[in-house]
């Protein structure tokens, strides 16, 4: 993993202040799966993808982490849409770089996986109920990274959302895959070491091609 660290901070625009099309390219580097996207930046003239929508469209700095409250995000957009939206978000966001992806469907809740540094253990992770149900379920867990399979299945166990990955209403959710994900975000969280701060990826849906993070964030401090 320390290799695949150093050669993608060696290609971030902004040393250790990565927007969420490179937190993302990191996490697809690690294993896991984000929507297909590209980056446009301020200056370029075409901003049409070369996969089908409908898309995504979203205002991308590593300065901008509240992008919804500041309708940053437009949402299931067809070609002409798109189009439209690109024009808004530039006109609202000028200086700023535009993050369009493939927009995912999905099954089942939302979910929320991430890493911290408890100020009196260290490095930790966490995994709960995502999406709008972060702030009102409270519905989480917590461990010291790095940890292993068997201790994110138990994770998992312990949330109030726990009965969804045992079929409630038919829904066929792959808790096991959701486990090995949160064991890959504790190795890279122990694997940044003091260069770490925060990472937040949420949400976390279950699409036709398993376990996807639809927003990332990461936070690192500079270390000389």
């Amino acid at each position: 993993m320390n290799t695949i660290l150093d050669q993608w901070r060696a290609e971030l625009t902004v040393t250790d202040r990565p927007d969420e099309y490179e937190v993302k390219r990191l996490l697809s580097r690690l294993g896991l799966t984000v929507p297909r996207g590209i980056r446009i930046g301020p200056a370029a003239i075409d901003g049409v993808p070369e996969f089908s929508g409908p898309f995504v469209a979203k205002v991308c700095s590593p300065d901008i982490v509240h992008k919804t409250d500041l309708h940053g995000v437009h949402l299931n957009l067809g070609p002409e849409e798109l189009a439209m939206a690109l024009g808004a978000l530039r006109n609202a966001f000028p200086e700023t770089a535009i993050l369009v992806e493939q927009m995912v469907s999905f099954d089942g809740p939302e979910m929320i996986a991430g890493g911290l540094i408890d100020p009196g253990f260290g490095p930790a992770v966490m995994v709960g109920a995502g999406g709008i149900l972060t702030e009102i379920a409270h519905d989480v867990a917590f461990r010291l990274a790095p940890l292993d399979d068997a201790e994110a299945r138990r994770m998992l166990e312990e949330l109030k959302i726990w009965p969804v990955f045992e079929g409630y209403r038919g829904l066929q959710l792959d808790p096991a895959a959701l486990a090995r994900l949160i064991v890959t975000v504790s190795r890279l969280v122990d694997a940044l070491g003091p260069r770490f701060d925060q990472l937040d990826l949420n949400p976390i849906v279950w699409s036709h091609t398993g376990w996807m993070i639809l927003d990332a964030k990461l936070l690192l401090h500079a270390v000389m």
